[in-house]
């Protein structure tokens, strides 16, 4: 019986082990998704073309990613469905996955919000949310 008892916690143990570590790669993966729009501003910040665009929705990410911001803050894996507009009066659709700081999440809800980007001048389909003119975080009182 206490064999029996044994081979249970180890299957159990091994399950929530399985479970945990399955977690852990979510969780990493969705990092590297939502913070690749980061890196895309970092490199765009000196040579992008500015754009802008109109949010059409705002979706958080399937599990509920967030992290720590900058700041101290706290900060939500969001998808923004944007209507990006072009020099001749015309636009295109265009998905961003980027961390927008929960006080403002609210405000990037808002359809038909306007959000200042930067284009990869080689290939525009690359964009980042030009954070000097559309912020994603609150920055501190003193800041």
């Amino acid at each position: 019986m206490e064999i029996l008892l044994w081979i249970v916690f180890a299957v159990l143990m091994g399950s929530m082990l399985v479970v945990a570590l399955s977690v852990v790669i979510v969780a990493s993966r969705e990092n590297r998704i939502y913070s690749a729009e980061a890196k895309t501003w970092q490199r765009l910040a000196q040579t992008g073309i500015p754009a802008e665009a109109e949010v059409q929705s705002l979706k958080r990410s399937e599990h509920e990613l967030s992290r720590g911001g900058t700041q101290g803050q706290t900060v939500y894996a969001c998808e923004l469905a944007l209507n990006v507009f072009d020099g001749d009066g015309g636009s295109r659709p265009a998905v961003l996955r980027t961390l927008i700081d929960e006080g403002l999440v609210p405000q990037f809800a808002l359809v038909g919000k306007r959000v200042h980007l930067l284009r990869d001048p080689g290939d525009a389909s690359v964009l980042a949310i030009d954070r000097a003119r559309t912020p994603l975080e609150i920055p501190r009182a003193g800041s």
